[in-house]
């Protein structure tokens, strides 16, 4: 991918849902990307939001995601977010419930 350009479609959703997920971090939180953000808009794309973000966010966030098979965390490794497919993102999920 190029600055402005996608290969594939996959991509282009991959890239958006990155844009919306920090634009929606910095909106709300001052913050480009907020400790946990990951796990508050996954709340929110799944219904259990805070009752703060729009529909058609939430709504993008659950299309973008599935389009692009994937979910940004960020990595505490290197600074920065990571995008994981789904499978993956799962997996994070259910280790971060079990105590």
């Amino acid at each position: 991918m190029d600055q402005y350009f996608c290969d594939l479609a996959e991509d282009g959703a991959k890239y958006g849902l990155l844009c919306l997920m920090t634009g929606i971090s910095e909106e709300f939180w001052c913050a480009g990307w907020m400790m946990g953000l990951e796990y508050s808009l996954w709340n929110a794309a799944a219904g259990n939001g805070q009752g703060r973000f729009t529909d058609r966010q939430v709504t993008l966030l659950k299309l973008l995601a599935e389009e692009a098979d994937g979910w940004w965390v960020w990595s505490k490794k290197d600074g920065k977010p990571h995008f994981v497919r789904l499978e993956a993102w799962r997996e994070i999920l259910i280790k971060q419930a079990t105590p």
